[in-house]
């Protein structure tokens, strides 16, 4: 009885000893491989300033921006946005324009709920009712400058023209739709009310 005691007994230190040894091994190997991390160079980067035509961003703030810009199909490119050295005109509002702005706006506001509950069901999604306002506020934002960019795209012309006019809140409305479908689309979970 005594005998088989001890012949467990010392099997289980030699068990122990052989761990004790690969454990060693391990951080050994461990230790070295920190040695070498150390030794290696490493880069530090202290501060990344960005200009854009002279232009210094020191901060991040605004809006959102859900899909609502002249980039969004395509259509320019980043370079194409460059602020010239001259003077910035900032464009007056015509008749066309408010006329366009009151039909666009109108529309988001009796519509933008049902897009977005529409989208939501689509994609499987529910948010929380600020969420969806802060985004039907984002997208009141960014109106003003579609209505001019389209306006340029179809001619500087302003003179009253009915199927212009009916153009143009077309594809406002296509990018109301289209941008609160892409935001939803690709917006992580977290950010909603499930």
């Amino acid at each position: 009885m005594w005998h088989d005691y001890f012949k467990q007994l010392e099997t289980y230190l030699k068990w122990q000893q052989q761990k004790m040894q690969s454990l060693e091994q391990a951080v050994n190997a461990l230790q070295q491989q920190y040695e070498q991390l150390k030794k290696k160079p490493h880069t530090t980067i202290e501060k990344i300033e960005y200009h854009f035509d002279q232009l210094k961003v020191e901060t991040l703030e605004g809006t959102l921006n859900i899909g609502l810009n002249p980039a969004t199909f395509g259509e320019d490119t980043i370079e194409n946005f460059a602020v010239p050295q001259s003077q910035t005109i900032i464009p007056q509002p015509t008749p066309l324009f408010r006329s366009i702005q009151t039909a666009v706006h109108s529309y988001l506001q009796e519509e933008g709920e049902n897009i977005i509950a529409r989208m939501e069901q689509t994609y499987n999604r529910s948010l929380d009712p600020t969420y969806r306002q802060f985004i039907l506020e984002d997208i009141a934002r960014q109106i003003d400058d579609r209505i001019h960019f389209y306006l340029r795209q179809h001619g500087e012309n302003e003179q009253e023209n009915d199927e212009r006019q009916q153009n143009i809140i077309a594809y406002l409305k296509r990018d109301i739709e289209y941008s609160i479908e892409t935001f939803l689309k690709h917006l992580p979970r977290e950010g909603m009310n499930e």
